[in-house]
Order: structure tokens, then C-alpha cells, then sequence
């Protein structure tokens, strides 16, 4: 085998070799979950990476973001513009705002999770949990229902 030859395998090797990681990174990146607790785990995740456009794609068009309190149902957003919107200001208010599921129970198409959420505050990291309820549609978040934080 000559040099030549040699050169061309190597190369072909090596791009072969690039083409593998970049997929296998993609397909990581955006794998497509499995069940409705892979898909609020996609979701958070996209949350953690601060990443709106992935956090998105978990959710259908018209997403309802609702918070309870004062036993008084809040809808916050109403679609999947409004939540961008929303999360660009939580985002730039909580710049190092992370979230994590404790627990959680599945029932239909419906996902009771316990969230554990840090932020950072004077060089310190807090956490408080609080109750979620995600509701899914045909694999996709339809709405999130947030109740009031307590101490973990």
C-alpha cells in the first residue's frame, strides 16, 4: 500500500469517525423520548441549558403555563409564544436558575412531579420544591401547573 493510498484510508477513517460523533451527538441532543416522563425530563433539561427553542419543542402550540394560588387557578401563559417570552425574563431575572425532578407519579397522560428548584442569591445557592402537574397531548406538554413552593 503506498503512501498515497495510506493518506486517502486515514482520511476516510477520520470522516467517517466526525460524521459518527456528530450524529451520536445530535441524536443525544434531541433524542426523542419514550414516554411522557422522558419528554418533562427533555423539557427540563432544555430548562437547565437555559435553552427556550428545546424547551419548546416538548410542548404543543398552545401550552398553557397556570399557577395556583390562593386556591385561585392563574394562567401565566396561554401558548408557546407567551412562554418564550416568559422564560426569556425568568431567564435574564434568574440567570442561574436549574431544576430538578425529586419525584414523580405517572397516571395516563398526566405527570405529578415533585420539582426541586436552586437559584443563586448572594453567592449561595437556595432551593425550595414545589408540586407540578404536566399534562401531555399526543406526547407533547399541554399545559404545567405550578403550586406554591415550600422547603424542600
Amino acid at each position: 500500500m503506498n503512501v498515497s493510498t495510506r493518506q486517502n484510508i486515514t482520511r476516510l477513517m477520520s470522516a467517517v469517525f466526525l460524521i459518527s460523533c456528530v450524529t451520536l451527538a445530535a441524536s443525544r441532543t434531541h433524542a426523542q423520548p419514550t414516554n411522557n416522563l422522558d419528554r418533562i425530563a427533555n423539557f427540563m433539561a432544555a430548562y437547565n441549558e437555559h435553552d427556550i427553542n428545546g424547551m419548546l419543542i416538548n410542548m404543543t402550540e398552545d401550552v398553557k403555563w397556570l399557577g395556583v394560588a390562593n386556591n385561585q387557578l392563574i394562567v401565566e401563559t396561554a401558548d408557546k409564544k407567551q412562554l418564550q417570552s416568559a422564560m426569556q425574563a425568568h431567564f435574564k431575572a434568574k440567570p442561574n436558575a436549574r431544576s430538578r425532578i425529586k419525584d414523580s407519579i405517572e397516571l395516563g397522560n398526566t405527570v405529578a412531579v415533585i420539582e426541586e428548584a436552586f437559584t443563586e442569591q448572594q453567592q449561595s445557592e437556595t432551593s425550595q420544591c414545589a408540586m407540578s402537574i404536566y399534562q401531555l397531548s399526543d406526547g407533547l406538554i399541554s399545559s404545567i401547573t405550578y403550586y406554591a413552593a415550600a422547603k424542600c
